[in-house]
């Protein structure tokens, strides 16, 4: 009888390519973008960092970026920030250049950063997928940013592993500052508070438990709430009930697969908790308006 296959995942790296060790709180890195894309023929496979926020920021050459939402093209100057846990993917032009800043999420909330609160808040997990702006309008900002970004990569070239020293931290406070206002302009988050930070919560609980069948009592219990508080947390602030969030969540991560893997329909229905394959079909076409396999054919990654 022939071996069964595994169902594939998408990979998880700390830095690409390196593995998923555990993240050190205060794990700091930057490098140029063909340090790590040269080596990889500049394509960078679709992958996820759990436990880091990445910025991008691609000053010359172009590039084109995969994630939930799609194929997007990628031209100087453009940034990106990429959430923790967010699947992504680049390709690269053999002249692209610019800078990859890796953030360990633990490091955004770190008390010396307490006065940009609203600035870890945008680049939270469940701020959603990669952001994308083009800087090409605001040039002061673009060479600011540019310039931050090099002199941070100056200051860390040589450096152990351990505690950042106060100067560092202070000029990544300026980096993240400057993204995120080039990112949101003057819609900066404010500070979540009562039903936001409640929702915000129970998104990240769903991202950890959504292959597990919880129920919305469920939920609620784990949040110290109960479910009519949590329905209308919900629908005040997502327009939706929390039902609707973690059934949300299943469609988003078999996207994901079917996007990024060649794991059969069948794998990637058992690997979501559903015992039956139709019933998969029938709940992807039904929430996405497409078959599973319509889906993977316009959008599966092609190395």
């Amino acid at each position: 009888m022939p071996m069964r296959k595994s169902p594939q995942d998408i990979r998880r790296y700390a830095l690409y390519g390196e593995g998923n060790q555990p993240i050190a709180p205060e794990f700091l890195h930057i490098e140029t973008i063909s340090a790590r894309s040269s080596q990889h023929e500049w394509t960078i496979s679709p992958h996820a960092h759990p436990g880091i926020f990445q910025l991008l920021l691609l000053e010359a050459g172009h590039g084109e970026m995969v994630d939930d939402s799609g194929s997007r093209l990628l031209q100087p100057v453009s940034l990106v920030a990429v959430p923790s846990g967010a699947v992504h993917a680049f390709r690269f032009a053999e002249e692209a250049q610019g800078w990859v800043l890796s953030v360990a999420d633990a490091l955004l909330h770190d008390a010396r950063l307490a006065g940009f609160a609203t600035i870890a808040e945008l680049f939270a997990p469940a701020a959603g997928g990669a952001m994308l702006c083009r800087l090409d309008g605001m040039a002061a900002a673009s060479r600011r940013l540019g310039w931050l970004l090099a002199d941070l990569a100056q200051a860390m070239a040589g450096g152990e592993a351990g505690a950042l020293p106060a100067p560092m931290v202070a000029e990544l406070a300026m980096v993240l500052t400057l993204a995120g206002e080039s990112l949101s302009g003057e819609n900066q988050p404010k500070a979540r508070a009562g039903r936001d930070a409640l929702v915000a919560r129970f998104r990240r609980l769903v991202d950890a438990h959504f292959r597990e069948g919880w129920s919305v009592t469920t939920y609620a219990a784990a949040l110290a709430t109960t479910p009519p508080t949590l329905t209308r947390a919900c629908r005040q602030v997502l327009g939706k009930a929390p039902g609707d969030v973690v059934q949300d969540r299943l469609l988003l991560e078999a996207m994901r697969l079917l996007t990024y893997t060649t794991s059969s329909v069948g794998q990637i229905a058992q690997s979501l908790g559903f015992a039956d394959p139709a019933y998969f079909a029938r709940f992807f076409k039904a929430r996405s308006g497409s078959t599973a396999s319509d889906f993977r054919q316009q959008r599966a990654w092609l190395a």
